[in-house]
């Protein structure tokens, strides 16, 4: 056992522990964390995100991810991963020669990019989690004769 856990109190909380029991009491959200941590890791991103971030990925689940088949998981992470890095360096260098921040239309891309990586999949091939993950996207897909259009996308016309 830990030295720190043999040293506690009855009813003490261990550090890592009052952390989390804090940003709990402070209104953080464990599933923001998540999102965040989900997307980092999908973007290759090791700076952190902003909560806007997780606020476009929120209508996931870890269980839409888990439900997946391995192949359609894969090509999912990766498009999003790979379409928003393209779209974040496609606007060159941050100040000092960072790289780009992120912004929404990156995030936006690599989510057109997960839809039309799923849609790639023939539908008597693709498990019932990734046909239901279609059936409720609302996002236009990133390929075809019109990407990015459709009439869910503001300032689009309705094909």
């Amino acid at each position: 056992m830990s030295e720190a856990v043999l040293s506690m109190r009855p009813g003490e909380l261990m550090p890592g522990i009052r952390v989390l029991s804090t940003q709990l009491e402070k209104g953080h959200d464990m599933t923001t964390h998540w999102h965040k941590k989900t997307l980092a890791d999908i973007l290759g991103d090791d700076r952190g995100l902003p909560d806007w971030a997780a606020g476009m990925v929120e209508k996931f689940t870890p269980e839409d991810l888990d439900e997946l088949r391995r192949d359609e998981r894969d090509a999912v992470t990766s498009a999003l991963g790979r379409v928003a890095r393209q779209s974040r360096d496609m606007r060159g260098e941050g100040p000092e020669g960072q790289r780009a921040a992120w912004v929404e239309g990156d995030i936006d891309w690599g989510l057109r990019a997960a839809r039309a990586a799923l849609e790639a999949v023939p539908a008597g091939q693709r498990s019932e989690k990734a046909n239901q993950l279609l059936a409720d996207c609302d996002c236009p897909s990133a390929v075809g004769p019109n990407p990015g259009r459709d009439a869910s996308t503001p300032g689009t016309d309705k094909q």
